[in-house]
């Protein structure tokens, strides 16, 4: 054994004897008197107390979530407080559907009452502080529903100088669980679009829908697909008609065609022609002081279309008249 060794175990064995142990018999001692005490001191904690419903009829549907524990704050010495913690003592709140249930499908339950239930299962010196919620409340129907469609909140939009090219929801219908009220005014359900603005790419994202109090939504979330695309200009011919002439009459202008400015998706590019469009010299907007200047109207076909203008808003005209 080198030198090193011999001297760390020579070191072991002087710190190893009766007046260390005993020391370590008296620390020991002292921690468990000072652990005691502590455990016999008064303290408060919040602990999670479990919330069971039973006694649930057949074909009834709970339509509003129950929590499924209450926050209760309890006042006792700390040994009781970490049986209630750990030693599966953990009390819990039981209500019986059959006491609480009501015509109108809604109940609320005070804690004013939870406490007065649960105060018996609780050592003698245990104290209630404060329950929340202070009040417990849940929905349930009998079974009753109806199908109704899925609806934006509001409408997607892309940033500038992008297009929505399409739009879709899957599945486009729900079933709803509600009381009877509640499905008579129900008319779709509605997915909130506040992350579905200035989009610059496609999408595709499962989105909750909007909860109501009372109401069951099944499945209660889709799957929201968007395309996008790059919007580019274009320009097209379009020539100018007459619209409400008067028999035998014919209204020519001057030119007799505009060009039209737009925007269109990239992918749409190639298949907007100047059929999509309409210019029209309306003879019922005619000025009434004899000008020989009118205003023209463009209308589009395709919704692809975005920001269409025309190169000239009026024209000159004149009205022939056929023998």
């Amino acid at each position: 054994m080198t030198k090193m060794g011999i001297f760390f175990s020579a070191l072991i064995r002087r710190m190893w004897n009766r007046q260390f142990l005993t020391f370590l018999f008296f620390l020991a001692l002292s921690s468990a008197f000072w652990l005691f005490q502590k455990l016999n001191e008064t303290y408060e904690e919040e602990i999670d107390v479990p919330i069971e419903l039973r006694n649930l009829p057949k074909g009834v549907v709970i339509t509003g979530e129950l929590p499924q524990t209450a926050k209760v704050t309890l006042r006792d010495k700390g040994i009781t407080l970490l049986n209630y913690l750990y030693n599966d003592k953990l009390p819990r709140i039981v209500l019986d559907f059959s006491t609480y249930a009501r015509q109108e499908g809604r109940v609320n339950i005070l804690s004013s009452g939870l406490i007065k239930q649960l105060r018996p299962t609780l050592s003698a010196g245990t104290v209630i502080v404060a329950m929340k919620p202070d009040t417990l409340e849940f929905y349930y129907t009998y079974g009753r529903s109806k199908r109704v469609p899925v609806k934006l909140q509001s409408p997607i939009k892309a940033e500038t100088g992008y297009a929505i090219l399409h739009q879709h929801l899957s599945p486009d219908s729900v079933t709803v669980l509600a009381t009877t009220n509640v499905l008579d005014t129900l008319r779709a359900a509605y997915v909130g679009t506040a992350d579905m603005q200035r989009l610059t790419t496609d999408i595709r994202k499962n989105k909750k829908l909007r909860t109501i109090p009372g109401v069951k939504f099944m499945p209660d979330e889709v799957t929201v697909s968007v395309a996008t695309d790059r919007l580019v200009e274009k320009k097209v011919t379009v020539p100018i008609i007459g619209a409400n002439m008067p028999e035998g009459t014919e209204l020519r202008t001057f030119p007799a065609q505009v060009e039209v400015t737009f925007q269109v998706s990239m992918s749409q590019y190639r298949h907007i022609t100047p059929d999509d469009f309409t210019v029209v010299a309306d003879y019922l907007n005619l000025p009434a002081d004899g000008s020989n200047t009118c205003r023209l109207q463009l209308t589009t076909k395709s919704q692809q279309i975005s920001h269409a203008r025309l190169s000239v808003e009026e024209v000159e005209y004149v009205i022939e008249t056929h023998k």
